[in-house]
């Protein structure tokens, strides 16, 4: 099903004035995918998300395992093909959990967002840029997944990367969602605060130093563009790495909203993140 939802950015300076109009997987399908938790170890939530990717649309060769060097589980790599091969909106999240609890915060709700993500966006007959959904194996390890993909790519696609998107511990209440402030490129972060006030979706920024660094981390040390959705505040950091994290923690009306705003946000992005910029101008650069 293809919902077209309508977004007047004219409000917003730095916004061109046009509607912006992107899809959504209906409401039922998306609260399933985050249903479908496993709850015991790493290797079947790697191979639910993949049932679940399958099931989204996107299957191999366009989906495939990637070997993590440093981890036992490969990362899953699920690539939407765009008018230009040659840039990349990366948008990832680690399916991994730590021996206590479910994972259900950190991260199924994450790594679940991925296939509705992906079918929103393959939705779109016009792509610009090329999507790269992946789900990182190990970063509860120190961020295993991330570093080997950061690695494996350093002389490839990784200096084609526009955005790199990565989601995280989301939906642990209503509102609002979260923006990793102190490590994000600034004008995605201006524009998430922009596209969150036009949904009337709450962003806000939050710094989440304590609880160490996100699978983010490799690439912004690489100069890539990056920036991190969460839900963590001084209460709802607590539950992480602990038996209290489960399915009955998140907060649906969290979860449904961070989908709605990640949705829109993608399509805006694909629409005016400048691709192939010109010699000297910034790669991160929006139209």
């Amino acid at each position: 099903m293809r919902i077209l939802l309508l977004l007047a950015l004219g409000a917003f300076p730095h916004l061109p004035a046009q509607p912006l109009r992107f899809a959504m997987v209906p409401e039922g399908v998306v609260l399933e995918r985050l249903r479908r938790i496993e709850r015991g170890g790493n290797g079947p939530r790697h191979d639910m998300l993949r049932t679940i990717f399958e099931e989204a649309g996107c299957k191999a060769p366009e989906l495939e395992d990637e070997k993590a060097n440093g981890s036992k589980l490969p990362n899953l790599v699920c690539t939407l093909a765009g008018q230009s091969g040659e840039d990349i909106i990366l948008v990832t999240a680690h399916f991994d959990k730590v021996r206590a609890g479910a994972g259900a915060i950190d991260n199924w709700t994450g790594a679940s967002l991925l296939p509705s993500l992906y079918e929103s966006m393959s939705l779109e007959k016009a792509r610009k840029h090329t999507f790269l959904f992946v789900g990182f194996s190990d970063e509860e390890a120190g961020l295993v997944g991330s570093r080997a993909w950061v690695a494996a790519h350093k002389n490839t696609n990784l200096g084609n990367i526009r955005a790199m998107v990565n989601i995280d511990s989301v939906a642990s209440t209503a509102a609002p969602l979260y923006i990793w402030a102190s490590r994000a490129d600034p004008e995605l972060a201006r524009v998430a605060l922009s596209i969150g006030k036009a949904l009337r979706i709450p962003v806000e920024g939050m710094n989440a130093d304590k609880v160490g660094l996100s699978d983010s981390a490799p690439f912004r040390d690489k100069k890539v563009p990056v920036i991190d959705f969460h839900s963590l505040n001084n209460q709802t950091i607590l539950l992480l790495h602990t038996i209290d994290d489960q399915l009955s923690a998140v907060n649906i009306d969290g979860y449904k909203s961070t989908y709605r705003f990640l949705a829109g946000y993608l399509k805006y992005l694909d629409e005016h993140l400048g691709v192939k910029a010109p010699a000297g101008s910034p790669s991160g650069a929006l139209n």
